[in-house]
């Protein structure tokens, strides 16, 4: 930021904004709770898919803002979360306050709140780094105010987060076309199969324990040729989607302990939470966590693709759910994987659906190819904004 232009200042956030922190009513004191007044905490955004956040899920009384040392903030306010997770960001699209997992930003009239929205998207990072905690890291209120961001005139600012906004749209219509081919591929499984809790279509029920295995013997990661295969952790597994991203191998992990190795075609399956119910279907070989089950079908009578359709299904993840019995850190152990029912259709029609899952899947990988474009453009823009050369 040595060679800003020369109308741009560098100016700490809190000469040009009120630093704000949060607090929690009394979760004892049911008057304090069910009121109008929207109450924010950092899970909150971590599912948000715009700048905006509009409103939220909990809500306190009057009785419940005044019996604690929360902020009613306002409209366009900027919501920092500084512990737990440190730097979800979005703006406050109504009046609301927030619970103490934030350092919120009230912007003075010569900052615009969509631009500041995206300085702090760029730099969350950086001020992640200067925190501190030993059960959590956590941020400060002076280690906010402290933190120096460029500036440049208020037009500029405008100009910025207006181009800013139109490269993340497009980015958000990538991905929204990604999970619109999601939908496609659920709706039709249920037109070929029905839904397998109910069966409509009255096939074969079976264990899956008599169409599948769970593949088992772990292998040293540090050992050739699994030091060179790409590890695969619940973490690496996008939720909901199946999508594996920002694997490395063993060596550049320094991993140690016993791996699973899996070929292609095997289902990966996250059995403990935090990433419980996650379900992928590589196309390539490797190791995986041993907080993973890989899944390997009998081919003889199921198909990869219906069996991953299934460990997806309502009827399934209320399953794994109810029998993610232990209680330190819940996970579905092998014996209630393996007692689960499903609906079991001839072979030939499972073929169908994966030859029209195949299609499906080809248009996902087409979108995904946009959305990998309109996120390197994104990202460019980033940092180029902030350095004065948009």
């Amino acid at each position: 930021m040595k060679f800003l232009p020369k109308n741009w200042i560098l100016i700490p956030l809190g000469d040009c904004c009120q630093i704000i922190s949060g607090s929690t009513p009394k979760r004892n004191k049911p008057e304090y709770w069910g009121g109008d007044i929207p109450w924010v905490t950092p899970k909150d955004l971590g599912k948000l898919k715009t700048p905006v956040l509009k409103d939220a899920p909990e809500k306190i009384t009057e009785a419940g803002y005044k019996s604690c040392s929360t902020t009613l903030l306002p409209q366009g306010s900027i919501l920092f979360s500084s512990r737990a997770p440190i730097g979800y960001v979005a703006i406050a699209g109504r009046p609301m306050c927030t619970n103490q997992g934030f350092k919120s930003l009230v912007p003075n009239e010569y900052v615009h709140s969509p631009y500041l929205y995206w300085c702090m998207r760029k730099y969350a990072s950086d001020i992640e780094a200067l925190g501190s905690g030993t059960t959590f890291k956590e941020v400060s209120k002076g280690i906010v105010e402290r933190f120096i961001i460029p500036l440049p005139p208020l037009e500029e600012q405008r100009r910025i987060a207006a181009i800013l906004d139109k490269a993340d749209g497009v980015r958000r219509k990538r991905k929204e076309a990604i999970r619109l081919t999601e939908e496609l591929l659920k709706s039709t499984f249920l037109e070929m199969f029905g839904d397998p809790v109910t069966n409509p279509k009255g096939w074969e029920i079976v264990k899956i324990e008599n169409i599948i295995e769970l593949v088992s013997g772990q292998v040293d990661p540090r050992e050739s040729p699994y030091s060179n295969m790409l590890h695969v952790g619940g973490d690496n597994i996008e939720s909901g989607t199946g999508e594996i991203s920002g694997c490395k191998t063993p060596a550049e992990l320094s991993l140690i302990s016993g791996k699973y190795l899996f070929r292609k075609g095997d289902i990966l399956y996250s059995k403990i939470r935090p990433y419980l119910n996650k379900v992928s279907l590589p196309d390539f070989d490797g190791v995986c966590s041993a907080d993973i089950y890989p899944i390997r079908v009998n081919h003889s009578c199921v198909t990869p693709i219906y069996m991953t359709s299934i460990l997806r299904s309502k009827g399934f993840l209320e399953y794994a759910e109810k029998h993610s019995t232990r209680t330190n850190i819940p996970k579905i152990n092998r014996k209630a994987l393996l007692s689960f029912e499903c609906p079991l259709p001839p072979l030939g029609l499972q073929n169908q659906f994966t030859n029209s899952a195949n299609k499906i899947l080809k248009i996902k990988d087409h979108e995904k190819t946009g959305v990998d474009k309109a996120n390197n453009l994104f990202n460019s823009l980033l940092q180029r904004a902030f350095r004065g050369e948009l």
